[in-house]
């Protein structure tokens, strides 16, 4: 590679981060209730544990975390609510899916097919509007509880391996009591989020 191009590489690298840094980038919150998805949005938002009530509808916040803004939204999980999930997640640059890590069998199972739906439904999306697959990051929630299952374990029993090539993921163990793993993982989705912003713009 040439001094030309690796200098034209590292420009274009700056510039995706600083456009990520300055204009917020827009990412979903979804997953079964309880799983503890607006814990972990209030935990980001103010840097403490907040006492949460399950969702009806959405919460928004605008949050820093893992380097980088982020205008989130947190929607609720409970089955009459998940058919909103497609709406929310239509635009979105960025998609998490929350889980209980210390979840039943048949609960975890109930989470895959939600998901596996959920990602079909924006393939299906980008594919009409022409655009790039949003990088899903799985947060593996809840690690402090007994029997939580690892990421591996979490990854294998959603399906994740089993998506298309073309689907973006990654899966990050949290505890959005605690914070711990909060950070590190959206430092991951933002690393996942420019890569994404970066094929794009090179496809244009």
């Amino acid at each position: 590679m040439g001094v030309h191009r690796v200098v034209e590489v590292a420009h274009s690298l700056v510039w995706g981060l600083v456009a990520l840094v300055h204009t917020p980038a827009h990412v979903v919150l979804v997953g079964l209730d309880s799983s503890g998805k607006t814990t972990a949005l209030l935990r980001l938002k103010y840097g403490q544990y907040v006492n949460a009530v399950p969702t009806v509808g959405f919460n928004c916040e605008k949050v820093r975390a893992g380097g980088a803004q982020w205008l989130a939204w947190d929607v609720g999980g409970a089955e009459r609510v998940r058919p909103l999930w497609r709406s929310y997640t239509r635009a979105t640059d960025a998609l998490i899916f929350v889980v209980d890590s210390s979840s039943s069998s048949e609960r975890l199972e109930e989470a895959r097919v939600e998901l596996q739906r959920l990602t079909k439904q924006q393939n299906a999306q980008c594919v009409a509007l022409n655009k790039h697959r949003p990088p899903l990051l799985v947060l593996a929630n809840k690690q402090d509880l007994p029997g939580a299952r690892d990421v591996n374990g979490l990854a294998k029993a959603l399906g994740l391996p089993e998506l298309q090539e073309s689907q973006p993921w990654a899966v990050m163990p949290a505890c959005a009591v605690t914070g711990e793993g909060l950070d590190e993982a959206m430092a991951t989705l933002h690393t996942l989020v420019v890569k994404a912003r970066k094929q794009a713009k090179a496809k244009k």
